[in-house]
């Protein structure tokens, strides 16, 4: 089964507005091709980037959250597919790359998609907890964790995630690098689901 049809069975929708949806994010992927310039930049791969907004466009969350942002295709992805909600990203904030070619966090975002972008700099150990605090009572549909990849840090993050999520996603790149979303998709009872490449996702009903 291909990472479409899993997408359309998990979140019960047809599988034509999944295939509408990755036509878009092609489209928006031809864009930022010539931008990236050849250099992966430890980007998220392109079915990723599809499998991203797909889900997003689907569950079109009021609040969106991302660890992570780097040279900004997944935030790209994510702005892209929400239509009324907002993405806060959190990342180091510091440059990366060659001395003699580093890059800004977050270069590669369109400037008409920020008007729907909230970053905090920072690390995400320290910052993440008090941001679902400052929340109360509002809860996240969509979660993309692809910071650092250490095993406290994975089930840190989720936890936290899954703990201020109403019915929506938890989405997971380098998924297989730790144990971690394994375990905890098992205490939760919750599938994980392994959509494309290197990324997988639990849902929240």
């Amino acid at each position: 089964m291909g990472y479409l049809q899993l997408i359309a069975s998990a979140l019960n929708a047809p599988l034509t507005t999944l295939e509408r949806f990755a036509h878009e994010a092609e489209e928006i992927n031809s864009t930022l091709e010539p931008k990236l310039g050849g250099r992966r930049l430890w980007a998220i791969s392109k079915h990723e980037r599809v499998a991203l907004y797909c889900v997003t466009r689907l569950l079109n969350p009021r609040i969106a959250v991302e660890t992570g942002v780097g040279s900004g295709v997944s935030t790209t992805f994510i702005l892209s597919a929400l239509e009324g909600g907002v993405l806060h990203s959190f990342d180091l904030g510091t440059k990366y790359g060659d001395e003699q070619q580093a890059y800004q966090v977050g270069f590669i975002i369109p400037e008409e998609l920020k008007k729907k972008w909230v970053l905090h700099v920072g690390d995400s150990k320290k910052l993440l907890g008090p941001f679902f605090d400052s929340l109360k009572d509002e809860k996240i549909q969509l979660f993309l964790h692809d910071g650092e990849h250490t095993y406290t840090n994975v089930h840190s993050e989720l936890t936290l995630a899954w703990t201020h999520m109403e019915r929506g996603a938890i989405l997971i790149d380098n998924y297989d690098w730790t144990q971690a979303p394994e375990e905890l998709a098992k205490r939760l009872n919750t599938p994980l689901t392994h959509l494309v490449d290197d990324m997988c996702m639990m849902l929240k009903a």
